[in-house]
């Protein structure tokens, strides 16, 4: 379970907050995720141990996430199967309703 946090708003330079949409821009994050990163780096004052730890946590979380896509996508994919099947089903049951030859008659 993670901690309470609380909101901090700060001011920046233009170009500062510049610096943090380009930096975000290439790790595929947002500038407020850099920007809380870099305080929290700024935090530990340099302490590797610290640094390693909360990678570690971070890495956990992202396993755990990774987990969690892998079962949604083996179920999206057999609830594609299920949906293909009740599709056909469907259209045979329109065919021998209208009196049209499935395709099982043919």
């Amino acid at each position: 379970m993670s901690e309470p946090t609380r909101p901090l708003s700060i001011r920046l330079a233009v170009k500062d907050i510049d610096h943090l949409t380009e930096r975000a821009r290439r790790i595929s994050g947002t500038p407020t995720g850099v920007a809380r990163e870099l305080i929290r780096s700024g935090l530990t004052d340099g302490d590797p141990f610290t640094q390693a730890e909360r990678l570690l946590k971070i890495e956990r979380r992202l396993a755990a996430l990774s987990q969690d896509l892998q079962a949604v996508a083996s179920s999206a994919t057999q609830n594609g199967g299920s949906l293909g099947r009740v599709e056909s089903m469907f259209d045979e049951l329109l065919h021998a309703l209208s009196g049209q030859p499935t395709s099982q008659e043919v």
